[in-house]
C-alpha cells in the first residue's frame, strides 16, 4: 500500500498551550476502496498546530517518527490505498501538543453481503485499559458471503467463527466461510426466517415484532445460559483468536453476548450502550428483503421494527437477568460460570497492557 496524506496547503504553525493539555478525540473510517479516513477534534480548540500521524501494521508497535504531519485545522486526513486491493490492516496513533491518542483503526467493515461486521476493540474500561483491536469481532450471518468478503476475513487472520443463530436454523444452511474453525452454539428457539415469511404473508405486524424481540431476549436469558457459558469457554482459550461471533443480523444473540463480554471486562455502561446501538449503523435493511421498496407500508414498518436496534430491548434483557438471579453479576457468576479467574483470563487476552 502506497500511503498518501491529503491535506490543505495551509502553513503549519506550532502553537504551544503551556497552561493545559488538550483532549483529543479521533475517529477512523475505512471506505470501499481501502482508504482510511482519520477525523479529529481538539478541546480546547488550537489553531494551526502540527498533527503527527504514526502508522503501523502492528497495533502494539509503532515507529518513533510520524509517517505524516497534517494541520490541526484540517480536522481530517486520508491515508490512501493506491493499489485498490485488500491489504494488511493499518493502525494509527495521532500526536499533537503533547497529547497522544490511543491506538486507532476502523471499527466497521463494508462487506458485500455480510451485515454489521465490526471490530469491538478500542473501548475503554473502568480502570483505564482499552480492548485490543483485531482480536474479536461481531457480525451478522455469513450465509451469503461473497469471495471478496472471505478475502477480507482472511486479511484479518480470523481463526474461529462462533455461530449463535437460533435453533431453528437447520444444518443444511452451511456457512460459506469454511477456512477456519466453525463452532455452532444455537441461542434462542425462533429465528428471523420463519418470521420473515409471516410478514410477507401479512400474518405478522408491527406490534408482533416488538413482542417477538422481547420474547427472544427473555428466552435467551432464561433458557440459554448454558450456551453462553460455552461461548465464554471458547473466548477463554487464547489459541482461538482472532474470533468472530455472529447471528442473523449481529444484534440480538450477538448483542447480548457482547453485553456479557463487556461486563466481564469492566467496560462502562455508556460504552456498552454505544456499541449495542452501533448495529443501527451496521445493518442495511435494503439488503435484507428483495424488493423491499415495493412492499406495503405495514409490511415495511414491520420489517423495520423487527430489525431495529433499540436500547429498550437490551434493558428488557437486563431486567430479565435481574428477575432470574437478582443481579447481573450473580447471573454471570452462577449461570455463565464467569468466575474471577475466567474474567482475569479474558482481560489478559483482550486488553492492552498499560504502556
Amino acid at each position: 500500500m502506497k500511503l498518501k496524506l491529503l491535506f490543505s496547503a495551509a502553513s503549519i504553525i506550532l502553537f504551544c498551550n503551556c497552561t493545559s493539555t488538550p483532549s483529543l478525540t479521533v475517529l477512523c473510517e475505512k471506505d470501499r476502496k481501502g482508504n482510511y479516513i482519520l477525523k479529529w477534534e481538539i478541546y480546547p480548540e488550537m489553531d494551526n498546530i502540527p498533527v503527527e500521524i504514526f502508522v503501523s501494521d502492528n497495533d502494539s508497535v509503532f515507529p518513533s517518527a510520524p509517517e505524516f504531519v497534517a494541520n490541526s485545522n484540517d480536522y481530517i486526513a486520508v491515508v490512501k490505498n493506491d493499489s485498490g486491493s485488500i491489504e494488511k490492516r493499518k493502525f494509527f496513533q495521532i500526536k499533537l501538543a503533547g497529547t497522544t491518542s490511543g491506538v486507532i483503526t476502523n471499527r466497521f467493515f463494508e462487506l458485500d453481503s455480510v451485515q454489521n461486521f465490526r471490530d469491538i476493540g478500542g473501548y475503554l474500561t473502568n480502570d483505564n485499559h482499552r480492548i485490543r483491536w483485531g482480536r474479536i469481532f461481531r457480525s451478522g450471518s455469513f450465509y451469503k458471503m461473497t469471495s471478496r468478503d472471505s478475502l477480507e476475513l482472511d486479511n484479518l487472520g480470523i481463526k474461529t467463527s462462533i455461530d449463535l443463530k437460533s435453533t431453528d436454523v437447520i444444518k443444511r444452511v452451511i456457512e460459506k466461510y469454511t477456512k477456519i474453525n466453525n463452532i455452532r452454539i444455537p441461542i434462542a428457539y425462533n429465528g428471523y426466517s420463519a418470521v420473515s415469511q409471516k410478514i410477507m404473508a401479512g400474518q405478522f405486524l408491527r406490534g408482533d415484532a416488538i413482542v417477538y424481540t422481547q420474547d427472544t431476549y427473555r428466552d435467551m436469558v432464561n433458557n440459554f445460559a448454558k450456551e453462553y457459558a460455552t461461548f465464554f469457554d471458547y473466548l477463554c482459550d487464547e489459541n482461538n483468536y482472532p474470533i468472530v461471533y455472529h447471528c442473523y443480523l449481529g444484534k440480538d444473540q450477538s448483542g447480548l453476548a457482547t453485553y456479557f463480554l463487556f461486563k466481564a471486562l469492566d467496560v462502562p455502561m455508556d460504552e456498552i450502550e454505544d456499541d449495542y446501538m452501533a448495529s443501527e449503523i451496521g445493518i442495511d435493511r435494503t439488503k435484507l428483503v428483495k424488493g423491499a421498496d415495493s412492499l406495503s407500508e405495514s409490511r415495511q414498518e414491520t420489517f423495520t421494527m423487527l430489525t431495529k436496534t433499540d436500547l429498550a430491548y437490551l434493558r428488557y434483557g437486563i431486567s430479565c437477568i435481574r428477575e432470574k438471579s437478582g443481579s447481573v453479576e450473580e447471573y454471570m457468576l452462577k449461570e455463565l460460570n464467569l468466575t474471577p479467574e475466567k474474567r482475569k483470563k479474558l482481560k489478559s487476552i483482550l486488553l492492552y497492557k498499560h504502556r
